[in-house]
């Protein structure tokens, strides 16, 4: 059968949604990269390029381009039906060439890497630059309690105290590696969205009111989890992540969470491991070799 491509409109949006729900039911991962929103802002959104490849009326690949900062950014999928057909192949060169005229970087993200992913990715010069896995457990089982240090108090979320939690944030993580070094405004703004929990997220502080250590968290997500260095090796990131959890947990006993763990931060992967989470896909990003 004849495959045909062409330009998406936000028209399309349902059939993407369908096959991007067919990705993560065979490939794992986030379960929200199948949801509207996610996609509206991957393949509708002003700025996007995006392209579907169809047989016979049906969408079987789907890819876009679109420009973050001074990098033009490319996703795809395909199909899990309708693999190993060369489909992948022809869709990221379309996509490539999509993204030649821009400025700045080519970057292409995945969002469930596999073997095949990163073969293909290779084949066409590019190198992976980021990696973290994507770990889920369910909220129907309880944590197991961790007890904050006793000169610790800890407060939620709230307009007054953000910036303490950003506080917090900057102490955590400047020493890892590719920190991007944001404002305030620019941390709270990628933290607080329409699923965020304000009421899971919570603020440690010690006994002069300096921030300690901080845990973030949105309906079905733990977001961020971070000790400031002279409060880290006495398990206070299992506590901060066991307290929002567990509010997340009372809220929602039904329900599930994912979390990302960075691929060179075993310390964190073995956190969640011993929490109860389990690794379900692998997110990445590729870029051009110098």
């Amino acid at each position: 059968m004849t495959i045909h491509w062409r330009a998406l409109t936000p028209d399309d949006l349902g059939v993407v949604a369908e096959l991007a729900q067919a990705a993560v039911t065979a490939d794992g991962g986030l379960v929200s990269t199948a949801s509207p929103a996610f996609l509206e802002r991957r393949y509708t959104a002003d700025g996007v390029t995006a392209i579907g490849a169809f047989e016979t009326e049906q969408l079987i690949a789907v890819g876009s381009v679109r420009t973050v900062g001074q990098t033009a950014v490319a996703v795809g999928l395909v199909h899990p039906e309708q693999r190993a057909r060369g489909i992948g192949g022809e869709l990221l060169d379309r996509l490539i060439a999509e993204a030649r005229p821009l400025p700045g970087a080519l970057r292409v993200e995945t969002e469930a890497l596999s073997a095949e992913a990163h073969q293909l990715f290779a084949s066409r010069g590019l190198r992976q630059t980021f990696a973290e896995d994507v770990l889920y457990r369910s909220l129907r089982e309880p944590f197991k309690g961790e007890p904050l240090p006793g000169e610790l108090t800890v407060e939620a979320w709230t307009a007054d105290n953000q910036d303490a939690f950003f506080e917090a944030y900057q102490a955590s993580f400047a020493d890892r590696p590719g920190f991007p070094n944001w404002t305030a405004q620019q941390w709270i703004d990628w933290t607080v969205d329409d699923e965020f929990l304000p009421a899971s997220s919570l603020l440690a502080r010690d006994a002069d009111g300096a921030p300690a250590g901080f845990v973030t968290c949105a309906e079905g997500f733990l977001i961020q989890v971070g000790v400031v260095p002279q409060w880290r090796q006495r398990r206070l990131g299992r506590a901060l992540a066991v307290a929002g959890l567990e509010r997340m947990r009372e809220a929602s006993p039904d329900g599930e969470v994912f979390l990302d763990v960075n691929v060179d931060n075993p310390a964190s992967a073995g956190l969640f491991a011993g929490l109860g989470f389990a690794t379900v896909a692998r997110r990445a990003r590729y870029e051009e070799a110098a």
